[in-house]
This record gives structure tokens, C-alpha cells and sequence, in this order.
């Protein structure tokens, strides 16, 4: 029979303490301090663990430890520190969990696991809408890449705090429903649907961080679109109006061409670049001098910076013209990027392209001009509608076919394009097209010289 304990009473309790190395044994010395549990008595296998003081204490933490069997298998169990549980609430414990564990077959570890992953459980279900949005704001800031993650991620932020979390965002995970959704769609969705279709899909994606918790109603998004929110939002593409990005006639292209010239800043000449090579302005913003091969006058632009090709191998190769050389030779050549901004900026601003087309505007209305303005929508042209100023000199005054500017525009969306663009036979043909589009911009004639 084992050996029963004597049983303590408090005060002897009190007095106990940690222990000391009796035999030395790999890094401990005999005399050194160490952790010892003491019997206590009055229940089998009850324990009080003393450990030596660390540093600063005069006296080492102490806890209970209930020493059992459970099955077929030893475990020690924590009943609290002391002095917090005293000896005599101790042993109340030990005696009930002993008892339990005897005659109702109770697994003290398995339930305090399962106690733990209901608290667990629990938590999840009490995190609000920006609980959940902001864990996954951190995540979509880790994996976004490109031309300009921090652009992407100052986007996302703005669609969060100016839509989602003034109505959302003390919202509970599980209570949140379609109705609330709508409450943050329906102001915007009419007149500002291109934003209002991007708060949709943010709205859904932070629902499905949750889903698979449990969390959601009936384990339904409630920002998806089919048979939910299309019951209640009329469609996208029935209110969505396609307005292009307003536009300068290609006409008045001469006119601004000569404004332009007289401005003498990068952004100017940025602005010139990319009208002679009909670029985005992203394009051009973001241009590298590792991308620009001035002997063989030619700019390529990788595929993963062309906006919707998914293809990132398939890049676009531009034809450099006489001024658009004679620009980059003008241009400092001891940064990344071909264009650098003000105040030591890498590259030229978000709005620089499209506030030099404004100024010009203003100044040949100052000027008693008509300005450049877009005749469809009223509003003064962009810099990227002079892409559009291209494509319509290249039909009504290059006369070329219609797939060598769509290649000019790095448009692959027509057959004929993209087999041209497979040949790579239209270099030559592009060339002409660009020169004669520069012949054009300081003459108005398409035969004209500089």
C-alpha cells in the first residue's frame, strides 16, 4: 500500500518553501536552489508546488497540484495558486474532482480543453465588423504588389472608414444582415455605382474571413450579389453609364502641343512623352530608365504594368520618336524612374499629368481661347483621354489599319491585335504611325516637318 501522507495543518502549509539540488546531475549543482512539491495531505495526491524566487522576489510562486489518475494514464492538475486557494479550499476541490473522476467518469483535462475552445468560440462570434475588416486590411497590405501597393492599400483603407465602419462597424459578425449592408450601398449606389460596386466587394470579402467560423446567419454572406442583394440593388450595367475619361478633339492637338512646349517642367515634359508614345499615365509615371533602350529607340513596358493583361510575359515595346528621344536625353539620369517628382519624391505625382493638362487649359482660356474642353461631357480633357486623341488621328489621319493603334494603345482585346501581336511584324508600321502622329502635334498636318 503506498505510504500515507501526514496530513498538514495551515500554518505548516505556510511554512513551506522550494528545495535544494540534493544530487548533481548535468548543469545543476548540488545546494543550488530548485522546485520541489510538497504533500500535503488530507486528499491523496494533493501537492503544493513551491519554486525559488526569481529575481527581485523574496518568495517563490506557489500553486496547487493535484497528482491523479485518470483512466489509464497520470495527470498533474492545477487548483490555483496559494495563498489565493487556500489549503482548506484546496482540498474541498481535490476531494470533489477525485470524486467525480471515481464515479461519473469526469475528465478534468478534456473539459477544461473544451471549456477553453468554447471561450475561444465564443470570442470569435463577439468580434465586431471592424474587428474582422481590420485583420483583414493587415493582410490585403502584406499581399498587395505592383506599381503601388501603398496606393492600394490607402484605397482600401479610405473605402473602409468612409463607407463600411460608420454603419458596419460596431455591428457583431453574427448579427450583421443584408438590411445592414443595404444601409451602406443604397446612398451611393445609383450615383456613385463604380465605388459602391468596390465597397460591395470589400463588404463580402471581410464576411468571408468569418464564414467558415460558424459566425454568419445561416452561414451566409450577406454582401454576395446573386439571389441576395440583386433582389434589392437595381443591376451594375443597367445604371452604370460607361463615361470614358474626357478627351481633347484631336484637332485642337496642335493647339496644346504649342501651349505645352512653353512649359518648362518635368511634369510638362512627362506629359509630352506620353502623348508621343500614347501611353497610360500610369505607364509613364512609373517608367524605369531600365526599360528605356535609347540606341535602339525603344521603350519597353513590362506586362505586369500594362493595367488588365494578365499575361505579365506579354510586354509592349514602344517606338521612341525624335522628340521623345531628345526628352530623355534632357532628363537627369540618377534615379529609378525617368520622371522624379518634387521634394525628392522617386517619381512624378498621382495628379501631375492631369494638372498640367488644366493649366493649359487655363492659360488658352486666359488667352481668349476656346481651351480643352471634352465636346461630349463639358469637362476639361485629361491626360489620359489624349489617348484618345490618338486613336482618332490614327483613322481619320494616319489611315491605318485598325489593329496597328489598338497595338499602339497595347490594346490585345481583338483577334486581329493579338495575332499581330504574336507576329511582331508591326514595328516598322508603328514607327511610321508614331512619327507621323509627332509631324502632326507640331504642324496639324500629317505631312508636315518639324
Amino acid at each position: 500500500m503506498p505510504k500515507k501522507v501526514v496530513e498538514m495543518s495551515a500554518v505548516q502549509v505556510r511554512r513551506l518553501g522550494y528545495g535544494t539540488v540534493k544530487r548533481a546531475g548535468g548543469i545543476k549543482r548540488v545546494g543550488e536552489p530548485c522546485p520541489v512539491l510538497h504533500a500535503v495531505g488530507g486528499v491523496s495526491g494533493l501537492h503544493l508546488y513551491c519554486r525559488p524566487p526569481g529575481e527581485g522576489q523574496q518568495r517563490g510562486a506557489r500553486s496547487w497540484i493535484l497528482r491523479t489518475m485518470v483512466g489509464g494514464r497520470r495527470i498533474d492538475l492545477g487548483l490555483g495558486g496559494f495563498p489565493d486557494v487556500t489549503l482548506a479550499q484546496a482540498r474541498e476541490e481535490a476531494r470533489e474532482i477525485k470524486h467525480q473522476i471515481r464515479y461519473e467518469g469526469y475528465d478534468p483535462v478534456a473539459a477544461k480543453r473544451a471549456a477553453k475552445s468554447a471561450l475561444i468560440a465564443d470570442q470569435v462570434k463577439q468580434r465586431t465588423f471592424e474587428d474582422v475588416a481590420l485583420q483583414f486590411y493587415e493582410k490585403k497590405c502584406r499581399e498587395f504588389s505592383g506599381k503601388n501597393p501603398e496606393k492600394q492599400a490607402r484605397r482600401l483603407k479610405q473605402r473602409l472608414e468612409d463607407f463600411c465602419f460608420p454603419i458596419l462597424g460596431n455591428i457583431l459578425m453574427r448579427d450583421l444582415e443584408t438590411r445592414h449592408v443595404l444601409q451602406v450601398l443604397e446612398p451611393i449606389w445609383t450615383d456613385k455605382n463604380h465605388t459602391a460596386e468596390r465597397v460591395r466587394g470589400v463588404i463580402e470579402k471581410v464576411c468571408e474571413v468569418v464564414r467558415n467560423d460558424g459566425v454568419l446567419k445561416n452561414g451566409l454572406n450577406p454582401a454576395r450579389w446573386g439571389n441576395n442583394l440583386d433582389h434589392f440593388l437595381p443591376d451594375p450595367h443597367a445604371i452604370h453609364t460607361g463615361e470614358h475619361r474626357a478627351a481633347v478633339g484631336f484637332t485642337r492637338l496642335p493647339r496644346f502641343w504649342e501651349l505645352l512646349q512653353i512649359r518648362d517642367t518635368v511634369p510638362a515634359r512627362a506629359l509630352e512623352f506620353q502623348i508621343l508614345t500614347a501611353a497610360r499615365p500610369g505607364e509613364v509615371r512609373f517608367a524605369e530608365w531600365s526599360e528605356i533602350d535609347i540606341k535602339q529607340r525603344l521603350w519597353t513596358v513590362p506586362g505586369w504594368k500594362i493595367k488588365g493583361r494578365k499575361d505579365h510575359s506579354q510586354h509592349h515595346k514602344v517606338p521612341l520618336t525624335e522628340r521623345a528621344i531628345e526628352i530623355l536625353k534632357s532628363l537627369p539620369q540618377d534615379g529609378v524612374y525617368v520622371f522624379p517628382g518634387y521634394r525628392g519624391k522617386e517619381h512624378i505625382s498621382e495628379n501631375a499629368l492631369n494638372l498640367t493638362v488644366k493649366e493649359i487649359h487655363e492659360t488658352d482660356v486666359k488667352g481668349g481661347g476656346v481651351g480643352f474642353l471634352d465636346s461630349d461631357y463639358g469637362k476639361v480633357a485629361t491626360a489620359h483621354g489624349m489617348r484618345s486623341a490618338f486613336k482618332d488621328f490614327a483613322t481619320e489621319v494616319g489611315k491605318v489599319e485598325d489593329y496597328v493603334s489598338e497595338l499602339a494603345l497595347s490594346h490585345l482585346e481583338t483577334a486581329s491585335a493579338r495575332a499581330a501581336y504574336k507576329r511582331g511584324d508591326l514595328m516598322p508600321k508603328r514607327r511610321r504611325l508614331m512619327n507621323s502622329f509627332e509631324r502632326y502635334l507640331y504642324t496639324g498636318n500629317k505631312s508636315g516637318k518639324r
